[in-house]
Formats: structure tokens, C-alpha cells, sequence
């Protein structure tokens, strides 16, 4: 166990061998302390096997269940009218916009890129030490203006899908 500075009393002990009886009886107690948490931690891990057995079999319906919600979605996409979202009695699906910033993979374009962006003032897109290209920060600026300077972005609609769980009130009776 780790070393432990003990709290100011006042003294007690006196001899050697109190001092050496107090050593061994604190031996003890962590001990017993170590045996509960070795007890406590086993039936965590049980519980923990039991859970996820319980559990694997509803997340492969889920799983099933989410790709055709996707399939169904892609098919009936009319139906979303304008809106990117559908509301329905018990959650809501739709789509929304997903910008990935592509940066190319040579050391030297990525430098390129680097001066790049610092000489059009946007120094917070670049992390130092080292240098490297931040792409949240630069996610923030216009698309058309991230390709103009040479660096790729993929726009796509991801699909997403929530459930809605209903708030039982406060002190139901």
C-alpha cells in the first residue's frame, strides 16, 4: 500500500514493540480492507458479464432495426418534404449535414497548407509546437473558401434517428 502521513496526535505509544503491534494490527486492517474491494470488484465483473450478456441480443436488434429505419428513410426521402427531419409518436429521424475536412497526406502539402492559412489570417486553424492543422477551427470558415485554398471537404446528409422517451412528472401518487 501507499505511504500514509498520519493525522497530529498526540502520542501514545511507549515503546518499540506497541509501535511494532501497531504496525502489524494496521497490517491487518488493510487487509481486510483489500479483501473487500477484491470481493467487491469480482461481483462488479460479475455483474458486469451478466449485463452484457443480457444486453448483447437487444443491441443486435437494435443494430437491425437502425439500418432499415436508414433504408427506409433513403427510400421514402420525399417525404421529408423541405425539412430534414420527421417527427413520429415515438422519436424522430432525419438527416443532417456532415462537413469533413480531407487534408492531404504529404508532409510537405500539409506544410504548404500550413503557411497557407497563416498568411490568410487564420492562425487559430494552426496548433503549434509542432505545427499541425486544426480541423474544427478550420470546419468554421466558408467551404468555398477552404478549397480555395487547396484543402478537400466532403458534404454529406448522415442519417440519425433518436427515440423518444417520455418524462414521467415529479410525485406521481
Amino acid at each position: 500500500m501507499a505511504r500514509v502521513k498520519p493525522r497530529e496526535l498526540l502520542p501514545q505509544l511507549k515503546d518499540w514493540d506497541e509501535v511494532d503491534l501497531a504496525l502489524c494490527e494496521i497490517a491487518e486492517c488493510e487487509r481486510a480492507i483489500t479483501d473487500v474491494e477484491t470481493r467487491m470488484q469480482a461481483q462488479i465483473d460479475e455483474i458486469k458479464l451478466t449485463a452484457a450478456d443480457a444486453v448483447a441480443e437487444p443491441k443486435v436488434r437494435i443494430e437491425y432495426l437502425a439500418r432499415q429505419l436508414r433504408d427506409y428513410g433513403e427510400a421514402n426521402r420525399a417525404d421529408f418534404d423541405k425539412r430534414k427531419t420527421k417527427a413520429l409518436v415515438f422519436g424522430s429521424m432525419g438527416y443532417r449535414k456532415s462537413t469533413k475536412i480531407k487534408l492531404p497526406t504529404g508532409t510537405e502539402r500539409q506544410a504548404d497548407i500550413i503557411r497557407m492559412l497563416k498568411a490568410v489570417g487564420w492562425d487559430e486553424c494552426v496548433i503549434n509546437p509542432p505545427p499541425k492543422i486544426n480541423k474544427d477551427a478550420v470546419r468554421a470558415h466558408p467551404i468555398d473558401d477552404i478549397v480555395k485554398l487547396g484543402i478537400g471537404v466532403q458534404v454529406d446528409d448522415e442519417f440519425w434517428y433518436e427515440t423518444r422517451k417520455e418524462e414521467l412528472p415529479n410525485g406521481t401518487d
